[in-house]
């Protein structure tokens, strides 16, 4: 398996016109997704659901449900930051969500139905994205900007670190990353 520069692999794309504060984005997700009581990160959150006041809305697989159910933000996040980030983003987002992978864990390998918006809070150069056709293992930068990945080719996402890797995700309904 060969680690390849992002430019290189159409499967992934990073929008030069949509970048956010990634400290400030991490310091809301922080507080979304810590419990002061466990001293443990969640491994998910929905920022968006059906209009339900759920977190967990939208996590985990959900096979046979159509994903955009999930487009009003959380009511909870209602006059946040949140709000204000997700007003100003150039792209029609939903099923959004803050996800962690725990250190030295991984995701089982899977295909998503639709390509999805990632952008790095916290991250480590031994957190990877893995694809299995073609080959490639690629780390995304916590670098502020959404990268758009096809995740509809099988793939998993595995932290090899010691510390919580977290990505702000999102699906979109256009597959066409320009």
């Amino acid at each position: 398996m060969t680690i390849l520069p992002l430019r290189s692999d159409k499967r992934f794309r990073r929008y030069s016109d949509f970048q956010v504060d990634v400290e400030q984005m991490k310091t809301e997700a922080h507080k979304l997704l810590w419990n002061p009581d466990t001293k443990k990160y969640a491994t998910q959150i929905s920022l968006q659901t059906d209009g339900t006041d759920n977190w967990e809305a939208g996590t985990g697989s959900q096979p046979g449900v159509n994903e955009s159910i999930w487009d009003q933000l959380h009511p909870n996040l209602a006059g946040t930051w949140w709000e204000e980030f997700f007003a100003s983003t150039p792209l029609k987002l939903f099923r959004s969500r803050l996800m962690v992978i725990h250190p030295r864990t991984c995701y089982s390998l899977h295909s998503d139905l639709t390509p999805r918006i990632h952008i790095a809070l916290d991250t480590h150069p031994q957190a990877r994205f893995i694809f299995t056709n073609p080959a490639a293992v690629v780390h995304i930068p916590d670098d502020g900007y959404a990268w758009w990945i096809d995740t509809r080719h099988e793939h998993t996402a595995l932290n090899g670190s010691l510390k919580p890797r977290i990505h702000f995700v999102a699906c979109l309904d256009n597959t066409d990353p320009n």
